[in-house]
């Protein structure tokens, strides 16, 4: 290859690289738009608007099979002014379900079993946390015939179920790692892969998320590596 073949290959390559960052990076920005929107309408929402629609969501939820059948539930602790799971674990101890809260360490994040709201204590950016205890990988080892519910939060959704985070990725990874077989299931590519080992999970493990109405969009910007959960579950409907 002589130098001039050389630079136009070079000068080919910086064009299409650029391309793929422009694009990339417009993505971004799109998903930081619904965000933000979504994250604003949330926060608009009165006290007593957010306290009644929550009440709702959890019912709409624990009228589910994907709840009744689930020996486990993995939730994340409500903050600020996301959907109030405090009533989904009252409920679950109730339910003498199992009852997993996430821990962040670093960038990863995994499920410990907790009793009551006092195993919780402050931790990542001021979210409440299980100090320790069991995994929820220690549990499944022992039930892996048991089915599992997880809960998930988010800022913005569409009605095909995408989803968009809060940036930080902890359940993309953990679910990834799930499906891996670790602690830490893409819901996407496990769910609908046709093997034996998706179909066993898809049948023992049903991901959900939990929102108002006001963070549904007809249609949101995604990615093939985000999350999708199978159902989204707002106050007026059941999404899925």
């Amino acid at each position: 290859m002589d130098e001039r073949v050389k630079r136009e290959t070079v000068q080919t390559e910086k064009k299409q690289g650029s391309a793929k960052s422009a694009t990339a990076n417009e993505q971004a920005a799109e998903k930081k738009r619904f965000r933000e929107a979504a994250l604003a309408a949330r926060d608009s929402l009165t006290t007593k608007q957010r306290r009644d629609y929550s009440e709702m969501i959890i019912k709409n939820l624990t009228t589910l099979s994907c709840y009744q059948d689930a020996a486990a539930i993995l939730t994340y602790i409500s903050f600020r002014s996301e959907v109030d799971t405090f009533h989904l674990l009252k409920r679950a101890f109730t339910d003498k379900k199992a009852v997993f809260a996430p821990k962040v360490m670093g960038k990863e994040m995994a499920f410990y079993r907790i009793f009551s709201v006092d195993d919780l204590s402050t931790g990542y950016r001021g979210i409440l946390e299980p100090a320790n205890g069991q995994s929820f990988s220690e549990w499944s080892a022992d039930c892996m015939s048991q089915c599992t519910l997880i809960c998930l939060p988010g800022a913005a959704f569409d009605r095909a179920c995408h989803r968009i985070g809060y940036g930080g990725g902890f359940y993309d990874r953990y679910l990834e790692g799930l499906q891996q077989g670790g602690e830490h299931v893409n819901a996407e590519a496990c769910l609908q892969a046709d093997t034996d080992a998706a179909k066993q999970l898809r049948m023992k493990c049903m991901t959900v998320a939990l929102a108002y109405s006001c963070q549904i969009f007809d249609e949101i910007p995604w990615e093939t590596h985000d999350i999708r959960p199978e159902q989204i579950i707002t106050e007026t409907e059941i999404i899925g």
